[in-house]
């Protein structure tokens, strides 16, 4: 997927404009750079629906990777992405409104160092979980989620686009720490 251009320069020793070929070489961007540490993390990612939330599929989580390069695909398509919850434990905790944030404080959850991210409307937060997973894919809770994925659960992730149109974005980036440890327990549940 190597893609090429043409560059015009002025050579100052015969006063001639010259044209010449060049291969654009491929670079990691700062999205780029969070998704691979979230990789390295042990996420594994899901297409989902253009400018939606929807993951793409019957059997979806089947479907599943942790392929940076499949990923550019989705996303130079204009796919979002999603991130199969479960998958290497990983949870997602999230808020949507004053009432879901008061509960993640009350529990302690916005004090802990974790990637977070934000959405169209609130906060996400990820999380390991320890031990087994529950037979469950998400719980509600007042305007808090807790995505589990025991039970085929996904969150859109940065740099997917809200249906509001709002891109997502990361706010504490996977590069920067890991997922913190969290029991059941700990969650309230």
């Amino acid at each position: 997927d190597t893609r090429w251009h043409f560059a015009s320069g002025l050579d100052t020793k015969r006063g001639e404009q010259t044209m010449t070929l060049c291969m654009e070489l491929p670079t990691l961007t700062d999205s780029r750079l969070d998704t691979q540490a979230l990789l390295d993390l042990g996420a594994a990612c899901v297409q989902v629906a253009r400018g939606n939330k929807m993951p793409l599929g019957v059997a979806w989580q089947e479907r599943s990777t942790t392929s940076l390069a499949v990923i550019d695909r989705w996303l130079a398509a204009g796919y979002n992405v999603g991130i199969l919850l479960g998958h290497g434990n990983l949870i997602d905790v999230e808020y949507d409104d004053a009432d879901g944030r008061q509960l993640l404080q009350d529990l302690g959850l916005l004090d802990i160092e974790t990637p977070t991210w934000s959405s169209g409307r609130g906060e996400h937060r990820l999380f390991r979980l320890a031990g087994q997973l529950p037979q469950v894919g998400w719980r509600k809770f007042g305007g808090a989620e807790f995505r589990i994925g025991g039970k085929p659960a996904q969150s859109v992730l940065p740099p997917s686009i809200h249906p509001n149109g709002s891109s997502y974005a990361w706010t504490v980036s996977p590069m920067q720490c890991e997922p913190a440890v969290l029991t059941l327990s700990d969650l309230g549940i």
